[in-house]
């Protein structure tokens, strides 16, 4: 009888990637746990630092990110000498010093903005490694999707003291409260305090473990997942758990084991059209009332009208050159807010977009590099997360929780890994090295 955490659906995972001293690995996956652990419980743990006057120790896990941006610049940009690697490097510098420009410099701005973005390098040192095979990370990663589920299952029936509380950050007071949504409906946030959040730790964690788990077992909780997610009333969330469960109907079960690699590839790479559905829609339907069709639809209709649009409309009239080179670090995302261009801040809820609008055309260099990645990663949990994340992404920007930007960065990160000797070298290299195997 096969072990809940290993079964033989995982051997063709990455084989072979996690090295018994890899001290980058193990670090990346200590702050992937405490930065889930932070998001899952994000308002039980906030109101309890706030009792305990510990707020501060919130934020050490960003502060550690900042550690991992260094060892991605120092081992994969230098080291390493990977091209795509030295354009986010480049790119996240520069946008830094345009959201200092274009959003004008006050501390709490510039370090909300480097902070909301950090997380994205730990995921990216993950580069040619499976996290997930270490058994801690499964093991934290499980009991925070069933900690999200139970805490959202529980929250109709339980007032939490969280709920409606005001918790101080380092740019103020911050609410944690439900959201009413459209017909009255509540959204609940469980111990995430936050319904999106929430949604999106019942889900992500659990995908990125479930191939160790019997697939009876994973039948059964697939429907308390579905019950928590309704809960939170997150339609897109509900959204992706369509699409993983497809994925592991038809992929691990009805797939053979050999082929699922060569099929997981292949769905990744069509994933990347799910980037055009913002743009789709806007040309479709921009200026028409979806209200009529359904009430359901008015946040659709609002993301067309307004959230994707208005950014680039903004840009156009007040900084032309943003629309190729970016506004900065955290601009158009939840930093915004707290700058002299607060008035121009329009939510806009779409990653790639977003980043786009951070970073301009060297984010669209990065993204190619993803797309070829998936030619040559060998890690099925990663293209699953690839093609979920993509799907996700569509109505959701993925700056908060940091969690998310953390998945974003490990779903990219086999993009930056190198043949070995660099590719300045690539032209003087010796004979038969074309055979040597990608590493990180």
């Amino acid at each position: 009888m096969a072990s809940i955490w290993y079964s033989a659906d995982v051997t063709d995972d990455a084989a072979g990637t996690v090295g018994k001293n890899d001290l980058a690995l193990t670090c990346a996956a200590a702050l992937l746990c405490m930065f889930a652990v932070r998001d899952a419980l994000t308002g039980m743990l906030r109101y309890l630092l706030q009792l305990t006057h510990l707020s501060p120790l919130w934020f050490v896990p960003d502060l550690l990110a900042m550690a991992a941006f260094a060892y991605f610049i120092w081992h994969y940009a230098i080291q390493k000498r990977s091209a795509f690697a030295i354009v986010a490097t480049l790119s996240t510098i520069s946008a830094a010093a345009v959201s200092i420009i274009f959003m004008s410099w006050t501390p709490a701005m510039f370090a909300s903005s480097v902070k909301s973005f950090m997380p994205i390098f730990v995921g990216f040192i993950c580069c040619g490694r499976s996290v997930v095979r270490l058994p801690a990370v499964r093991v934290c990663l499980a009991i925070m999707s069933a900690v999200s589920i139970i805490g959202l299952i529980f929250a109709p029936h339980i007032d939490y003291p969280w709920v409606g509380a005001d918790i101080d950050s380092f740019n103020g007071l911050r609410n944690i409260s439900r959201v009413w949504w459209i017909d009255g409906k509540v959204r609940y946030g469980g111990f995430a305090g936050d319904s999106t959040m929430a949604a999106f730790m019942v889900l992500f964690p659990y995908m990125m473990v479930y191939r160790w788990v019997p697939k009876w077992m994973n039948l059964l909780i697939l429907p308390l997942m579905l019950w928590a997610i309704q809960i939170s009333t997150n339609r897109t969330a509900l959204l992706t758990l369509a699409m993983f469960t497809l994925h592991l109907v038809v992929v691990d079960v009805l797939i053979p084991a050999k082929n699922r690699l060569d099929v997981d590839r292949l769905i990744a790479k069509f994933s990347f059209l799910t980037v055009l559905v913002p743009f789709v829609l806007v040309f479709a339907l921009a200026g028409a009332d979806l209200q009529d069709v359904s009430s359901k639809l008015m946040s659709l209709q609002d993301r067309i009208d307004n959230s994707w649009q208005l950014p680039f409309t903004y840009l156009q009239q007040i900084f032309p050159a943003g629309l190729l080179i970016g506004c900065g670090l955290g601009c158009f995302a939840y930093p915004m807010k707290f700058s002299d261009m607060a008035q121009y801040n329009v939510p806009v809820d779409n990653f790639y977009m977003t980043t786009y609008l951070m970073l301009g055309i060297p984010f669209l260099v990065i993204v190619a590099g993803v797309f070829v990645s998936c030619f040559r990663t060998v890690d099925r949990t990663k293209l699953l997360m690839l093609m979920m994340l993509n799907v996700y992404a569509i109505t959701v920007q993925c700056y908060g929780p940091a969690f998310a930007t953390l998945m974003m960065g490990y779903a990219f990160s086999d993009a930056f890994m190198t043949d070995t000797g660099g590719w300045h070298r690539r032209f003087r290299k010796p004979e038969g090295a074309d055979k040597v195997l990608a590493t990180s």
